[in-house]
């Protein structure tokens, strides 16, 4: 067995430091009101939509990081990518998560509109049209697949799209769609053929923003999340062409499934990155905080929960990182993905919790970050998978 880092994540990880302290840093400086303690009063405007002065510094990032080479690291080079396997990008994962919520959050690695593995299924032309500027950061993307009817169990959507000549007609609405407000395309998924609950006839067309047919409806207003993120997405008789059309006929949901592993992995290294920088915060808050002539880190009623949550970290650090070994050597991970992903979503919000108990009053205040990282990690339990879908992943695999 070999627990070592792989040089390749350490390199990455000590350039992306001094690009975060170089590129991204000054410009969260030079606009504090979008990161102090009322930054999502500033964010969004009374529509909760992103102010432009915000969307531009992420824009801004988000080209940085591209140029860099750091945007969309995990995709192909042949597309323009970095080519590091699924270990050393869910390492780095980890490493840019264990800091303060900033801008490289959703700039820096594309997590947030940016390239994914699912469009390595599009064709040349698709290719030139889609997945290189996304891959250059010149435009962004959605992912459309959730309904509040069907919820995860996406087999049941009710979106559909009929074929009309030598073209589909796609009816249907799209909810919590990360991106959704500002994506020049979206990945949009609709039954084609098959009945309710049937695994074939489920496919992906890409989308144009600008198609008649297709429109931005509620601004979801979210706990913990950066405002303005999520949205409806509304396909009203939206006629796309057959060359609109990711990978096959009727295997869209296939196709999904294929890349999803690889994102419930990326979300358990976040959450550990997460989870260690908060319980980095409580030991040094436990060190320097004194009540009753002696520093709290000498009460067990503090100690104790610490000293059990950094059992925790380090037992999710190790399963997410076999999981992800065990995908770069093409082996069966389904259980371990599920496995990571939902002792991850547990971790976050044990941490966070844990840490404002630790910090007491001064947790619950949002002059520091304890509070935002609270709200933030409960959602990390539901999407992705929702903690019971994890398990009954896991219970199908032990059976």
């Amino acid at each position: 067995m070999e627990f070592s880092v792989p040089e390749e994540a350490r390199h990455i990880n000590r350039a992306l430091d001094d690009f975060i302290e170089q590129e991204v840093k000054p410009l969260e400086d030079e606009h504090p009101k979008f990161f102090g303690e009322d930054r999502e009063r500033h964010i969004v405007d009374d529509e909760n939509l992103q102010c432009e002065e915000y969307r531009e510094l992420v824009h801004r990032v988000k080209k940085k990081a591209a140029e860099a080479g750091f945007y969309g690291m995990e995709m192909p080079e042949e597309v323009g990518g970095g080519g590091v396997d699924i270990l050393t990008r869910s390492i780095v994962g980890e490493h840019v998560a264990n800091r303060e919520p900033g801008l490289h959050e959703y700039g820096v690695l594309g997590t947030e509109g940016g390239p994914t593995p699912i469009l390595l299924a599009c064709n040349e032309s698709q290719r030139e049209k889609y997945l290189y500027p996304l891959m250059d950061a010149e435009i962004s993307s959605a992912f459309a697949i959730s309904e509040p009817e069907c919820g995860s169990d996406p087999q049941y959507m009710n979106t559909t799209a009929e074929k009309d000549g030598d073209e589909w007609v796609i009816n249907g609405k799209k909810y919590w769609i990360s991106n959704g407000p500002y994506a020049d395309f979206a990945m949009v998924f609709a039954r084609t053929s098959g009945e309710d609950g049937d695994i074939d006839g489920i496919t992906c067309f890409l989308v144009d923003a600008e198609n008649p047919g297709y429109k931005v409806g509620k601004i979801h207003r979210t706990m913990g999340l950066t405002p303005g993120m999520q949205s409806e997405l509304i396909f009203d008789d939206c006629r796309v062409g057959k060359d609109q059309i990711l990978g096959e006929v009727g295997e869209g949901f296939q196709t999904a499934m294929s890349w999803i592993g690889g994102g419930r992995l990326n979300i358990a290294a976040y959450t550990v990155g997460k989870a260690q920088y908060l319980l980095d915060l409580a030991v040094d808050y436990a060190n320097q905080r004194e009540t009753f002539g002696t520093e709290i880190r000498n009460r067990q009623g503090v100690s104790f929960p610490l000293a059990d949550l950094a059992t925790d970290i380090e037992q999710t650090r190790l399963l997410y990182r076999y999981a992800a070994w065990k995908m770069d050597q093409d082996e069966h991970a389904r259980k371990e993905e599920s496995m990571a992903k939902l002792r991850g979503a547990e971790l976050y919000n044990k941490a966070a919790d844990v840490a404002m108990q630790v910090h007491g009053g001064a947790g619950f205040m949002k002059s520091l970050p304890i509070e935002h990282e609270y709200r933030a990690a409960r959602v990390y339990r539901i999407f992705e998978g929702t903690d019971e879908i994890q398990r009954r992943t896991i219970a199908n695999e032990l059976f």
